[in-house]
């Protein structure tokens, strides 16, 4: 998972931060493999009636094909499954393809936070998103 992230984004997650999501109870992680190789997969924390994506990642020989919104579908059910009622993210202003993703499966944006993500030529604002599901 750690290798996977670290190909998505600029400043990826320790294994440590994935054994430790892993072996959390509010966590719900789900991966799409191919054989034994994994794809991509989501996390979601999930607490009472609300959820939040903590990250999404396809591989990049997957994009394009999908995946991702495959898994932010298995992610929502099993969220809702779990007593989620809302679910919260975050995503760069710049990732045009997360943005696409959240927004055509129903996410609307409910906040902003500015110079939230770093990135190799400075900082780029979060945008927040929401959705009942």
């Amino acid at each position: 998972m750690a290798d996977l992230h670290a190909q998505g984004f600029d400043h990826a997650w320790p294994e440590t931060d994935f054994i430790a999501h892993l072996n959390n109870k509010l966590d719900i992680a789900l991966g799409s493999f191919e054989g034994d190789h994994l794809c991509g997969f989501i996390l979601i924390r999930a607490q009472d009636d609300q959820g939040e994506i903590l990250t999404i990642v396809v591989e990049a020989g997957q994009q394009g094909a999908g995946l991702g919104e495959k898994l932010l579908r298995a992610g929502e059910s099993a969220a809702k499954t779990n007593g989620v009622e809302i679910i919260f993210l975050d995503v760069a202003k710049d990732n045009q393809a997360a943005l696409a993703l959240y927004k055509n499966a129903g996410y609307q944006i409910c906040g902003q936070r500015p110079g939230y993500y770093r990135r190799k030529r400075g900082r780029v604002d979060a945008l927040l998103f929401q959705k009942h599901i």
